[in-house]
């Protein structure tokens, strides 16, 4: 059993106002929002590492001695 006490307005009005008080909705809409919120993180973060490989590929490519005829052209 948990006992929640909002003391903020803003949040007490969003749950008064948009979920009629449905204490079920309301955590459901947090769950939710948290599994996206997560999903989103971790997407970001996979983002970045996938850049982090193309930028050490790209410049292990353009720091090669073994292509200097085409740094020439």
């Amino acid at each position: 059993m948990l006992t929640l006490k909002i003391e903020n307005e803003r949040v007490e009005s969003i749950f008064l106002n948009e979920f009629h008080s449905n204490r079920e909705k309301f955590f459901e809409f947090i769950q939710n929002s948290y599994d996206k919120m997560k999903n989103n993180t971790n997407h970001d973060d996979l983002n970045i590492n996938i850049n982090t490989l193309q930028e050490l590929s790209m410049s292990k490519t353009w720091d090669n001695d073994n292509d200097k005829a085409w740094d020439e052209l």
